[in-house]
């Protein structure tokens, strides 16, 4: 941005408006966002310890590890829909940069080789003109410095939104929506599954399958993590206790 156009479009937070020195957040509105610092090593559930969840213990899921960079909530959430459906650019710049800083401050660490996002069908991809997940890939891949790998994994079929479905409505939603190509994968037997949320695990799920079947292990990693309700409703109950 040049001295003309910070003069007629002065930086400010994306959003409350308030002024910023830059096109970011304002302070109040950054310490609405919740990082993850500790949570369950297969759901990326978070929790006090780092220690396996109940739910995990009674039901393992199909992927080798799961990590999630911030708690889908608040201030988070809404810029992620400004991202996805709003189209903004400075969304998307925040948030790729929020999950390669999220990487090198926890000193992430991954046996995978390369990196796999989760795809859209064309038609969604067309309509949206962007896929989150790449560029959220390719945030990883600089932090990590692994390969990206597009051609791995492919949607086939254009299913409805998984908004407003259950758990098992959106898994059957998604049953036969992907397609495994094992030689774009050249050998690697390790791959970071990257996505940008995850609320029930049904995506990561069916695609891990895919990957299970021709021995290639999946570790999955997503921008940010939803709670359950009864785990938000445990959250607000602490946030009003709280002086």
């Amino acid at each position: 941005m040049n001295w003309l156009e910070r003069l007629l479009f002065p930086p400010s937070c994306q959003l409350c408006g308030v002024p910023t020195t830059n096109d970011t957040l304002c302070a109040h509105c950054a310490s609405d966002i919740h990082v993850i610092d500790t949570a369950c090593p297969l759901c990326a559930l978070p929790n006090d310890d780092g220690s396996v969840c109940a739910l995990c213990s009674q039901q393992p899921p199909y992927w080798q590890s799961a990590h999630s960079c911030f708690v889908y909530d608040g201030n988070l959430a809404e810029l992620i829909r400004h991202w996805k459906y709003r189209k903004q650019r400075v969304a998307q710049a925040l948030l790729c940069n929020a999950m390669t800083a999220w990487l090198v401050e926890t000193q992430f660490i991954t046996t995978a080789t390369a990196i796999v996002p989760v795809p859209l069908h064309r038609n969604k991809l067309r309509q949206r003109g962007f896929n989150t997940s790449y560029h959220l890939a390719q945030a990883a891949s600089k932090a990590l410095n692994l390969p990206v790998i597009t051609q791995a994994l492919t949607r086939k079929q254009h299913t409805q939104s998984q908004a407003g479905l259950s758990k098992i409505e959106r898994h059957r939603n998604l049953l036969g929506a992907f397609d495994l190509n094992i030689d774009a994968l050249k050998q690697h037997e390790h791959v970071l599954l990257i996505d940008d949320v995850y609320t029930t695990g049904a995506t990561a799920q069916i695609c891990t399958q895919l990957f299970q079947d021709k021995q290639v292990n999946v570790h999955l990693l997503t921008l940010a993590r939803a709670l359950p309700p009864n785990e938000v409703a445990q959250s607000l109950a602490i946030t009003a206790t709280k002086p």
